[in-house]
């Protein structure tokens, strides 16, 4: 639609004999297009869209001056970089990553894409009249489009082929966007100065010091963010001295969860490398997602990387965790297996592993789970998995009062009993599930008994993703998503 738009604008220049300003014709088309919508300004494709145009029409012309770029070839790679350098916080905002080798690939893929465009159409002019025509006049756009694919496959197994820099808040757009028309005005400046190395180290500088800016995310506290993945667990700490662990990670009513769920948080968050992934157990809607990261990483088609898989440590292996162990192999990452009296400690964080207890047989993974307690200064917080009142009987002698408990099976009215409340007598709690379960979670009597203890319960059929953070003496809340006026909306 802005393509459209800014032709017919050139086109009526032209027959009106009218000077044709690239500039003026971006704005006339944002702004009908924001007539027609203005919600498309909240849109990642008008803001891409527009951003490209600026990209070309204003930055790329400036960096030629700069620099003095004479050369095709040059001018391509300049083109490419005033491209991403518009366009990098809205990348950020929307992907929280960014292909560096997309700078490069360009090079191939601009001049070529020309063919793609004629092939489909010369296939869709050719189709009215005969079919095998019309295939054989697409081969060349699926030969380019089959290239394009290899080429990007191959690029992003390369080391350091995509930065994932995190969303940035509003206020590093507007200040990398003033250091960025900062750092250009300063290179034209003394470009008429005839000083061609300073202006490009100091325009370089500045335009570096606004992209330093738009990938700071400051981490003093530690941040247990509970992740709506429907029916199932998927939790991710992000510890003060910038560790990353993930506990579970599945759901039996979503699919792709590390697609659509983890993966996009984890780069929103700026996060590349995850140092720990502790498995409580097998069931699908603990494990899918992290199935899904560890094939990802197995075949080089994410950027974030993993370093130990931490699995309960059973007598008998089923098939789900035996198939954990071989994609962790096979994705490079470190396998343990975890039993009771096993700490870990990540800074100031340390975890502390209550279960399964030593020489557990591992035949009912419910109860045979993983139950870990964090600490971290004065705060204490306890996960369960999916362990039944059995288990929690069990266990008492090793609870201790925690400030925070992620409540055991989504709910369920077998776990969370009031001998265990009575022992662990948390301020908070955290009850992941899906509104649309068929097992009826969470069971009335699990959240009334939760409640008659003074418990604060938070559901992420609810709120979406809920957020605790903490100094490790205070703790603060918060919900993705909260409810206003009857309808539920997106908390900034």
């Amino acid at each position: 639609m802005r393509a459209v738009c800014m032709f017919v604008l050139s086109v009526g220049a032209k027959i009106l004999g009218r000077t044709y300003d690239i500039l003026t014709a971006l704005a006339v088309s944002a702004i009908l297009l924001l007539l027609d919508s203005p919600a498309y300004l909240y849109s990642s494709s008008f803001l891409l869209s527009f951003g490209a145009v600026v990209g070309v029409a204003f930055v790329l012309p400036c960096l030629t001056k700069i620099m003095r770029i004479r050369s095709r070839v040059g001018k391509a790679l300049a083109g490419s970089a005033a491209v991403q350098l518009s366009t990098l916080p809205i990348m950020l905002t929307s992907f929280g990553e960014v292909s560096v080798a997309g700078i490069f690939l360009n090079l191939a893929v601009l001049p070529t894409v020309g063919g793609v465009l004629l092939s489909g159409l010369c296939c869709s002019i050719v189709g009215f009249i005969n079919r095998e025509a019309a295939a054989v006049a697409v081969v060349p756009g699926r030969v380019l489009l089959w290239f394009y694919e290899e080429l990007g496959m191959l690029a992003g197994k390369l080391p350091f082929c995509t930065w994932i820099g995190g969303k940035p808040e509003v206020w590093q757009w507007v200040m990398y966007y003033g250091l960025m028309t900062l750092g250009i005005f300063w290179g034209l400046r003394i470009r008429e100065k005839k000083k061609r190395t300073g202006r490009i180290f100091l325009c370089s500088i500045v335009i570096l010091a606004g992209i330093l800016i738009l990938s700071w995310h400051p981490q003093n506290k530690l941040r247990i963010t509970c992740l709506d993945i429907g029916q199932g667990d998927g939790i991710v700490l992000e510890l003060p001295e910038k560790g990353v662990f993930l506990m579970d990670c599945g759901s039996s009513n979503k699919k792709n969860t590390a697609a659509y769920q983890l993966l996009p948080y984890l780069k929103s968050r700026g996060i590349s490398y995850i140092d720990g992934i502790f498995v409580s157990h097998t069931d699908i809607d603990h494990i899918s997602g992290i199935q899904e990261l560890l094939e990802y990483m197995a075949q080089g088609l994410t950027s974030v990387k993993a370093g130990t898989l931490m699995l309960p440590r059973w007598r008998e292996k089923p098939e789900a965790y035996q198939l954990l162990e071989n994609l962790a192999k096979k994705a490079e990452v470190q396998v343990l297996h975890i039993e009771n009296g096993d700490v870990f400690s990540s800074g100031k964080v340390k975890f502390r592993i209550l279960a399964p207890l030593k020489n557990t047989s591992g035949e009912n993974v419910n109860e045979d789970g993983m139950v870990i307690e964090v600490e971290y200064g004065e705060f204490q917080g306890l996960f369960t998995g999916d362990i039944g009142m059995n288990t929690e009987k069990k266990l008492l002698p090793e609870f201790s009062d925690v400030d925070f408990l992620k409540t055991a099976h989504h709910g369920s009215r077998y776990s969370t009993c009031q001998e265990f409340l009575d022992r662990v007598k948390p301020e908070l709690a955290v009850i992941s599930c899906s509104d649309s379960n068929t097992y009826g979670h969470p069971s009335p009597e699990t959240t009334l008994r939760m409640k008659k203890n003074g418990i604060k319960v938070e559901y992420t059929m609810k709120n979406g993703a809920v957020i605790l953070y903490t100094d490790g003496i205070h703790i603060w809340t918060e919900g993705f998503i909260k409810e206003q006026d009857g309808q539920k909306i997106a908390n900034k």
